[in-house]
């Protein structure tokens, strides 16, 4: 990658990691060894995207999914990478998440895994993911 373009990649990823942590602030409680609701991850591996762990499954509410697409309104080409992390479900619970770009939600979440009340969640602009996700 030119270093134009890293540079923009590291602005870009820098500006939402920071966007995003101040969001999640708001509705959530911050842990990186899982005993809170998410983690943002501060890792930048050069993709045009930031990661959340989700830790509790309240994080995965219209609300707050909404807002964290909200923030990507000037980030063309980004996406936010949710992955559903649960302590406990280890082992227990296949890989599943949602991917949430400016102008779509790809939705991977498996919901027979779900406790029930939250099986029917819908977000506005989704789709269900494939493989080519």
């Amino acid at each position: 990658m030119p270093d134009d373009q890293l540079d923009e990649q590291e602005e870009t990823w820098s500006r939402l990691y920071d966007r995003i942590t101040r969001l999640l602030g708001g509705f959530g409680v911050a842990d990186p060894l899982g005993s809170g609701d998410y983690l943002v991850v501060d890792d930048n591996y050069g993709f045009r995207s930031n990661t959340v762990e989700i830790h509790s499954l309240a994080m995965l509410r219209p609300a707050v999914v909404s807002a964290l697409q909200a923030q990507l309104e000037d980030a063309d080409d980004w996406e936010i990478v949710v992955t559903v992390d649960v302590p406990g479900t280890e082992g227990h619970w296949p890989p599943m998440g949602l991917i949430i770009r400016r102008d779509e939600i790809v939705d991977g979440l498996q919901r027979s895994y779900l406790p029930k009340e939250l099986r029917d969640i819908a977000y506005e602009g989704s789709r269900p993911g494939t493989g080519h996700d």
